[in-house]
């Protein structure tokens, strides 16, 4: 099979697109995380 290359080089790109989505996802979280302690503690 000639596309083994192209599929290995696929699954790294599609774990390295999983990691910086989860990498995303958690820097959001802590962003809102960290606006709502701002928020109660400005009232």
């Amino acid at each position: 099979m000639a596309s083994c290359p192209t599929s290995k080089r696929f699954g790294w790109l599609a774990r390295l697109g999983w990691f910086a989505g989860l990498w995303l996802a958690s820097v959001s979280a802590l962003g809102i995380v960290g606006l709502l302690i701002r928020m109660v503690l400005r009232t």
